[in-house]
């Protein structure tokens, strides 16, 4: 369907208030703007991306810079700031840094740090330079995405311009954007929601709290499912132990163990074939239990499990290990996944790795609460 608008600024205006996406006062105040350095409202515009300087001059929306004009950390903080008033004030942010941290390497990680209604949120950054003052691209389109509404609204962050340097942004419900395509704008790029309001009751850091807000934002058949898989393990656990282990097998969950069940998995399956081959093993499925159990000893983490109908969705309807962290800090892994790649490649050094993960995230985040408190 296409619009018969014309693609001047006075048919943006229209249709900017056709969709209720500006107010007439709105709309005429832009255009008032536009007419004030001598644009001629009514000409025609092949490129209709040229019209969407407009939703400034309307005081809407807001404008991923190319570079920001001060220092980095302002210019994330006004960009979120701008977004955020997108919702109305359903979604307000503040405690905006950039907050780095020394790692093992004698250089610093970054990262961006902001609280949406209250829920803080980390994602890593990498910069050029303090001096370059460009953004880090992921990490604000990242954030953005953290910014929209959801619960019962509707709306989403839509981009009007096809390159995301300067482009000007809308939070927009599927009907508008719709509209605003059919006028002729190309809108390539959608931010949606990731993050839900709600908080757990338990006291903040603890395995209690994680373990309430994955209760509180998971669907119904993650949970169901990951109670089904937590209420039998100790008489799991203990099934295998007597009916699989030899009795010299330390039962103790440390690193140590997990090189005698490493050599144990290689014994049984020669490969992925034998593998495949067995089915359902109750050896396997009990060393998937016994490599997660043996995480939850070593390092501040949880099961965790994300119900899809998409079987092909990645390590989507299987337990999971994640640490006690917030999502931008990583660490976790699924034990499946790490034992099959085990039977695989024959060595156990991607399996350490992905394990040892965990407890890296979870330095990772104490290092950097540790520096988010001093530069206070």
């Amino acid at each position: 369907m296409s619009d018969s608008t014309p693609r001047t600024l006075n048919g943006f205006a229209q249709t900017l208030v056709r969709l209720g996406i500006a107010t007439e006062e709105q709309a005429a105040a832009g255009l008032a703007e536009a007419a004030g350095i001598d644009m001629d409202l009514d000409e025609e515009f092949e490129d209709t991306e040229e019209l969407t300087f407009l939703i400034g001059e309307c005081g809407l929306g807001f404008q991923t810079p190319e570079k920001v004009s001060g220092d980095l950390e302002d210019g994330y903080e006004e960009l979120l700031t701008e977004a955020a008033a997108c919702s109305g004030g359903s979604v307000v942010v503040d405690d905006v840094a950039l907050v780095k941290v020394a790692n093992g390497d004698g250089e610093e990680d970054e990262y961006l740090h902001f609280r949406r209604n209250g829920r803080s949120i980390w994602h890593g950054t990498e910069h050029l330079s303090d001096s370059t003052r460009y953004m880090d691209w992921n990490a604000a389109m990242d954030a953005i995405g953290d910014l929209v509404p959801g619960k019962d609204d509707p709306r989403a962050f839509w981009q009007l311009d096809e390159d995301s340097y300067d482009a000007w942004w809308l939070l927009l419900t599927p009907e508008q954007a719709q509209g605003l395509e059919e006028f002729g704008l190309p809108m390539p790029v959608t931010l949606r929601n990731r993050v839900r309001d709600g908080k757990p009751t338990a006291e903040p850091e603890t395995p209690e709290w994680y373990r309430e807000d994955d209760r509180l934002h998971a669907s119904e058949e993650s949970r169901r499912c990951l109670d089904e898989w937590l209420a039998p393990m100790d008489a799991a656990l203990d099934r295998w132990r007597t009916a699989h282990l030899p009795g010299d097998f330390p039962f103790d969950h440390s690193l140590d163990s997990l090189t005698a069940l490493e050599r144990l998995v290689l014994d049984r399956f020669d490969g992925l074939a034998a593998l495949e081959a067995a089915g359902e093993d109750e050896f396997f499925e009990g060393a998937i239990r016994y490599v997660g159990q043996t995480a939850l000893r070593l390092w501040p983490c949880r099961w965790t499990y994300r119900h899809s109908d998409d079987d092909s969705s990645v390590f989507a309807n299987e337990p999971l290990i994640r640490s006690n962290t917030p999502d931008g800090f990583g660490g976790g892994f699924s034990p499946d996944y790490v034992l099959r790649t085990l039977v695989e490649l024959r060595t156990n050094r991607g399996m350490r790795e992905r394990m040892e993960s965990v407890g890296e995230g979870a330095e990772d985040y104490r290092k950097a609460l540790g520096a988010r408190t001093r530069g206070r």
